[in-house]
């Protein structure tokens, strides 16, 4: 044991040959970088730094060497990419611009297929009398004269009343016809607050948000109040902007089957169990997302029972009632009238839009005032979109104050509503080709073939349609063609070509973009009444309409 030292090195021993090499260039290195301005702060940095370590020192000046090579070997790159490029001449490169062929944006061939839908979009000139319009298609090429106008959302009608443009004239006159700019900036005028008022005093809610566009309200609001790890149960048959919304919203979203209340209570059981056991480290948002009186099939979601739910498993309630504000109710107020509920005390946020029973523009969002404070800095179509021209707030308070006196024109809509479902629900010719989707008090019937019918002429079921819908996403094809699809919605289209220029009625196709689609949907078409339609004339169009429907589909059939 003589042999081993009683004091252990401080460091351990370093090969000779590696000792050498660093002498030999740290010599050199010193040498020159004496003679570099500034070099002896950098050998002074050095020294401090070797601290009986020379591993660290020759790491560090290895990385100084490559990057001095790395950086000097850049422009010798470039130099001879540069050299590697033909020289052309003047003539030769606008020879080569002029023969470049750029790819389409869009497929020529499925553009020219669905060319035909931009010839049926009808341009409407209101007449005297107000469910009298002349319609023009395709350019002006087609025009039919005195036709009854079946095909409005502007249920109510109160929008085309004297005192009602009367304000619009005056309001015109006072304030101009556009905001031109944001409500947080300048946009907002004293008419759009008191509008604010007016729509949260009527519908019973503590405050209301106007936006400028219906479409953009949902994708806009949902995000607002979502992040990801939150949850949304949603309807798997709500509109398109609903499902534009759920996709913004960067939540995790699982959906229920249509209206199916067994559905929604089996999942959001399944969910709140799995919370429990994963033990999240923050409590996440969780919504139920649904509409009021459903876009794409007519129908009404059970308020009493999602309100049950909502509060079983402390999820929160966000309905578009984009076509049931103004419609459903005995004085319009919606889907809490309807089944007298407080709109206040049973759903969270509400969607409205002034475009459908109030005859003007924009949208609406009902709530309390925490929520609606949110929205003037969390929403981006409030900050960032124009506001609403100061007219069409301004008729939309005076149709307000119209309904507060006299429901009579919701009286004669849900009357009208009620006798409409009525002729079709209970006709046993039409039962065999069509399905009527569309709850009694809604003011749009949805008319579907049948999934027989649809199969028989069609050789197609929506479950293909949609697996067909989802394989293209997958695929994230920019345009999407389903040939049966399209012959479907040809043939719907038939009829009501038929119906306006042999009958003088004008119904719709329920548009459908079907590249944008994420959900199932099939094609149908819409019979739309409002409040000034009299008895006689809605029976004898829906007689009509029967008619074509079946000699329609009798034909097609035998053939």
């Amino acid at each position: 044991m003589a042999h081993i030292p009683q004091v252990l090195p401080n460091s351990i021993p370093i090969p000779s040959f590696i000792v050498d090499s660093f002498s030999y260039v740290w010599y050199y290195l010193y040498a020159s970088l004496l003679k570099v301005p500034g070099g002896r702060y950098i050998i002074s940095y050095v020294k401090k730094s070797h601290q009986d370590d020379p591993y660290r020192t020759a790491v560090e000046v290895v990385l100084i060497l490559y990057g001095i090579v790395y950086y000097l070997s850049k422009p010798q790159q470039k130099k001879g990419l540069q050299g590697s490029k033909p020289n052309l001449t003047a003539q030769e490169v606008e020879a080569l611009i002029e023969e470049w062929q750029p790819e389409p944006i869009v497929d020529e061939s499925v553009m020219e297929a669905q060319r035909w839908r931009l010839e049926k979009i009808p341009v409407i000139e209101v007449l005297k009398k107000g469910d009298r319009v002349r319609v023009k298609r395709n350019d002006g090429r087609e025009c039919f004269d005195n036709v009854l106008n079946l095909a409005s959302n502007n249920f109510l009608q109160l929008a085309s009343r004297p005192d009602v443009v009367e304000v619009a004239k005056k309001t015109i006159k006072n304030y101009g016809v556009g905001a031109c700019g944001p409500a947080g900036f300048y946009g907002n005028q004293d008419v759009h607050y008191i509008l604010e008022y007016a729509l949260a005093n009527f519908f019973g809610t503590e405050d209301a948000v106007l936006y400028g566009q219906d479409f953009c309200v949902a994708p806009s609001v949902l995000p607002a109040f979502t992040k990801r790890g939150d949850l949304i149960v949603a309807d798997n048959q709500v509109s398109l902007s609903l499902q534009n919304a759920l996709q913004l919203s960067r939540s995790t979203v699982y959906y229920f089957e249509h209206n199916n209340m067994e559905s929604l209570e089996s999942l959001l059981k399944e969910l709140t169990e799995a919370e429990k056991k994963e033990r999240l480290p923050a409590i996440s948002r969780k919504f139920i997302v649904t509409e009021g009186l459903f876009h794409n099939s007519g129908d009404i979601a059970p308020l009493p029972v999602l309100l049950s739910l909502k509060n079983k498993y402390k999820f929160r309630l966000f309905i578009d009632e984009t076509f049931s504000l103004g419609v459903l109710g005995r004085t319009g107020r919606g889907l809490a009238e309807h089944f007298n509920m407080e709109r206040a005390s049973s759903i969270d946020v509400t969607i409205g839009s002034m475009a459908t029973a109030f005859g003007s523009s924009g949208a609406f969002v009902l709530g309390d005032r925490v929520m609606s404070h949110h929205q003037h800095i969390g929403s981006n179509a409030y900050c960032f979109s124009a506001s609403l021209p100061a007219y069409t707030t301004a008729t939309v308070t005076k149709v307000l104050q119209i309904m507060e006196k006299d429901n009579s024109a919701v009286t004669a809509l849900q009357r009208l509503s009620k006798l409409l479902h009525g002729f079709f629900t209970n006709d046993a010719a039409l039962k065999r080709w069509v399905l009527v989707t569309s709850h009694q008090m809604s003011p749009v019937l949805h008319l579907q073939l049948t999934p027989e019918a649809r199969f028989q002429r069609f050789n197609y079921t929506g479950e293909q349609l949609f697996e067909t819908i989802t394989r293209l996403q997958k695929r994230c094809a920019t345009t999407k063609f389903v040939e049966e699809y399209e012959q479907e919605e040809k043939f719907l289209q038939a009829i009501a070509d038929q119906l306006l220029s042999q009958h003088g009625i004008l119904i719709t196709r329920n548009t459908i973009v079907l590249r944008q689609e994420t959900l199932p949907v099939v094609p149908s078409l819409k019979i739309c009444v409002n409040a000034h339609i009299s008895d006689q004339d809605l029976l004898a169009a829906c007689a009509a309409i029967k008619a074509v429907i079946i000699g329609s589909c009798s034909n097609n059939c035998s053939d």
